[in-house]
C-alpha cells in the first residue's frame, strides 16, 4: 500500500487544496492586491481558467495563473470525483487576508467565456460517471 493510499481522504484533500492555493499565491505580485479569485472550469478535454486580483481601491486586473496550478486543479477535481456526487463542473478559489477558500459547483452550468460543445460534456460524464439522479437537467446526453 502506498503512502497516499493509506492517507485519509480529508488529509489528501486538504493537501491538494493547500498546494493549489500556494501555487496561486506565489504567482501573484508581492504587493498591490487585497483579493485574488481564480475561476476554473472543465468539461472533458476543455479547460478554462480566469483569474483576477483586486486592489484596495476596487480596481480589478487579470492575472495569468501558472500551468502548475492548472495541473493542481485538475488533480483536485479528479481526487474529489470519487466521493459519490460525480465530479464538480467548476470551482472558484479565493485568496484574501492570508486565507483561501474554495467553492465547488456540481450542478449549475458554468459561466464559460467560450462554452464547450455537448460532446465535451458527454466525454466528461463518461470519464466521471454520475448516478442518473445526480445529472443536472440541462446536461447533454448521448443520443
Amino acid at each position: 500500500m502506498t503512502e497516499d493510499a493509506a492517507k485519509p481522504y480529508l488529509v489528501g484533500l486538504g493537501e491538494i487544496q493547500q498546494d493549489a492555493a500556494k501555487l496561486l499565491f506565489y504567482s501573484l505580485p508581492r504587493d498591490g492586491w487585497t483579493t485574488c479569485v481564480l475561476h476554473y472550469r472543465e468539461a472533458g478535454p476543455v479547460i478554462e481558467v480566469v483569474a483576477h486580483i483586486t486592489d484596495s481601491s476596487g480596481n480589478v486586473e487579470p492575472v495569468e495563473p501558472p500551468m502548475a496550478l492548472i495541473d493542481a486543479m485538475e488533480a483536485l477535481r479528479k481526487y474529489m470525483a470519487d466521493q459519490g456526487n460525480g465530479v464538480w463542473l467548476s470551482a472558484a478559489l479565493k485568496l484574501e487576508n492570508g486565507r483561501y477558500e474554495f467553492d465547488f459547483n456540481y450542478t449549475k452550468r458554468a459561466d464559460w467565456q467560450l462554452p464547450p460543445t455537448d460532446e465535451a460534456y458527454i466525454d466528461d460524464l463518461t470519464r466521471f460517471p454520475r448516478p442518473d439522479d445526480q445529472i443536472p437537467d440541462w446536461y447533454p446526453r448521448k443520443a
